[in-house]
């Protein structure tokens, strides 16, 4: 389990959010502190540059600004291990780092009456940092953790077909960047295990795209559909004998849709579906029992986390209470991805968060 805490600050509103769990995966729970707010939604309306990430054809409803801000998140992740042979019940805290700092940059320009061109920064990521390492049990060194982080640029184009339908596209490069360390014990399970752990950072570029679509389908209800594929991602070399196919290790695909209701012209309820497919990628999806199907760690089938598909449910509520204060609020609650077959390397990745309450004004 986890506990996080976020605050961010934009320079044009000021902006705060508070989140009682850490993000999906390796995912945030919405993209800009203000989507944050209202429980993570974006499919049907975006109210800055940041939004377009989660759906690329609501740039056409911004017209022209630019945004910049700075999001800080505190994680708080621990883990308990009880019932193991190799050692009594003990808790432990991942006490390293904890402060993440995580710029947000994006803006929108009207080309015309009915195109619009965008780029913002986005980022994914995960870790712990062990200085009393849960493997240490089993030989591994007194301090362990991962560290897995993504940062990237998209680039989006939004065409209006009609008044009320829109289309756009994105362009989403990217850099991941991986570093593991104190599993050696593993290693024997490896059939490269010179490249298990300990490797320090390695990274490599990826590259992904995202297709949406934004309509109003009646007086004051907005529907929004979108995808975002796998990001397909070069080899991470120093970490062949961990990661399935030789150090592959690949975001998944996103795809989902929602609606909103426009309850009075200062009142909005909107709620998203969204699911990432992460039992498609290997390094993500593969369980541990591939070892029994003779995959050792690192071959082309090899073990990853196990994780299954998520599905995620958002509801989101926008207040303009006056014109200088806007208040948002929302929830948002997802299935679980780690079974009780695969905890033994989910110590490293906290990743058990089911739920969201979030609160926000600007």
């Amino acid at each position: 389990m986890n506990y996080s805490r976020r605050i961010a600050a934009g320079l044009a509103p000021l902006a705060l959010s508070l989140s009682a769990q850490a993000a999906y995966g390796p995912f945030e729970h919405g993209y800009g502190i203000k989507s944050m707010g209202a429980g993570g939604i974006g499919y049907t309306s975006a109210e800055d540059s940041y939004w377009i990430s989660a759906n690329p054809a609501t740039a056409v409803t911004l017209g022209t600004r630019f945004d910049l801000g700075l999001d800080w998140v505190t994680v708080l992740p621990t883990a308990r291990i009880r019932d193991n042979a190799a050692g009594p019940d003990e808790n432990y805290s991942s006490d390293g780092q904890r402060q993440f700092p995580i710029p947000q940059v994006g803006f929108v320009m009207a080309l015309n009456e009915r195109t619009a061109f965008g780029m913002n920064m986005f980022s994914a990521g995960l870790g712990t940092d062990y200085k009393r390492n849960p493997y240490a049990r089993f030989g591994a060194d007194p301090r362990g953790g991962l560290s897995l982080g993504q940062s990237g640029i998209s680039s989006t184009l939004a065409y209006k077909l009609t008044d009320r339908h829109a289309l756009g596209a994105s362009l989403n490069v990217s850099y991941e960047v991986l570093e593991v360390k104190g599993v050696q014990p593993f290693a024997a399970l490896s059939e490269n295990p010179d490249k298990f752990t300990n490797q320090g950072y390695e990274g490599g570029f990826g590259v992904s795209f995202t297709v949406g679509w934004h309509g109003q389908l009646a007086p004051g209800l907005t529907g929004g559909l979108a995808y975002r594929s796998k990001t397909w991602t070069q080899r991470l070399d120093d970490y062949a004998g961990l990661l399935p196919e030789q150090g592959k290790l690949e975001l998944p695909a996103i795809w989902g849709g929602g609606l909103a209701y426009a309850l009075s012209p200062t009142l909005n309820v909107a709620v998203d579906y969204q699911r990432t497919e992460y039992a498609s990628e290997a390094a993500l999806g593969n369980p541990i029992g591939q070892l029994n199907q003779g995959h050792l760690m690192g071959s082309d089938d090899g073990p990853g986390f196990g994780w299954d598909d998520q599905n995620i449910y958002k509801l989101g509520i926008v207040w303009k209470a006056r014109p200088d204060l806007t208040l948002r609020a929302g929830y948002s609650h997802a299935t679980q991805i780690v079974q009780t077959s695969e905890t033994l390397f989910n110590l490293l990745s906290p990743v058990v968060g089911e739920d969201h309450y979030t609160a926000g004004a600007t």
